[in-house]
């Protein structure tokens, strides 16, 4: 399959539409089971288990994996520098439908962050498309070592999540499993690349990357669940969007080579680009304080 960086782009952009909708629903359903979690402690398995019954956190589940079907396809268009940033879109996203929710409407420095997160998007990923390579390339030894990188930077938060400050858990967990989204990303187009350039049926790497693809989404899952108990969906929804474009575009660039073609000017341009959308959206997380947790049980 070709390149079509645009489709590409098209394709992420209903993706991160699907996944704040996705995160609205488990949400809701999550904290209906857990409303007397004022201590933020881990949810267990009972809970969750009475969460993931309900009609709400199915349909979010089903959302959740529309998206990720997009976004599998869009990396299979594009490379993940391109790809996974317009995942930032999901906060903006995220505040839409919030304020739909409650009926309110959008304030103005709120709706100016939005525009300002949109636009800062924008232009990282046209920049970064401007100077795509048209292929990643694939050492199974720096794949391996990045992936380690990022399983012990999960662990950290997922300890600090579980045990840390209750104020700072919905944000430690919602980015531990984010940290892991982003690498997951990483190695789709890892394996798509394997699939286009070697024997993969026969390499160990490919079926080993298989089952850390299996594995981490589970863990993902489980720890945005955590973050979604804990706290609000526009934390987890924000922590996510900006983490997990962060560890993908890392990744693409230090282990599949995707920033063969960019300059130090180019490069140094998508850093300023980066940084102002990353801003756009933690200005979202402190402009936006209306929507309370009773606000959503009702």
């Amino acid at each position: 399959m070709e390149q079509n960086i645009p489709l590409a782009i098209a394709l992420v952009v209903v993706g991160s539409f699907c996944y704040a909708l996705s995160s609205s629903f488990q949400h809701r359903a999550v904290r209906r089971q857990v409303r007397r979690n004022a201590e933020n402690r881990p949810v267990g398995f009972r809970a969750l288990w009475e969460a993931v019954r309900s009609k709400r956190w199915l349909a979010g589940m089903a959302l959740l994996g529309t998206s990720a079907v997009l976004q599998v396809a869009a990396l299979a268009l594009a490379p993940v520098t391109v790809v996974q940033p317009v995942g930032l879109l999901a906060f903006p996203w995220s505040i839409l439908i919030q304020a739909r929710l409650h009926r309110q409407r959008v304030r103005g420095r709120v709706g100016l962050a939005v525009a300002f997160t949109v636009a800062s998007t924008a232009a990282f990923t046209t920049v970064s498309a401007l100077h795509a390579v048209t292929q990643s390339a694939l050492h199974g030894a720096a794949v391996v070592t990045g992936a380690l990188v990022v399983y012990l930077l999960t662990l950290v938060f997922g300890l600090l999540g579980a045990k840390g400050p209750q104020h700072w858990r919905c944000l430690l967990w919602s980015s531990g499993g984010a940290m892991l989204y982003g690498l997951e990303a990483a190695l789709v187009k890892s394996v798509i690349a394997f699939i286009r350039t070697a024997d993969w049926k026969h390499s160990p790497l490919m079926w080993v990357i298989l089952v850390a693809l299996v594995i981490g989404s589970t863990t993902a899952g489980w720890m945005i669940q955590q973050g979604l108990a804990t706290g609000p969906s526009e934390v987890v929804v924000g922590s996510t969007t900006i983490t997990s474009p962060v560890i993908a575009v890392a990744y693409g660039i230090a282990v599949l080579g995707e920033g063969r073609l960019m300059t130090v000017g180019v490069g140094a341009m998508m850093g300023v680009f980066a940084a102002l959308a990353v801003t756009g959206v933690v200005l979202l997380t402190r402009l936006d304080k209306s929507w309370q947790d009773r606000a959503l049980l009702k």
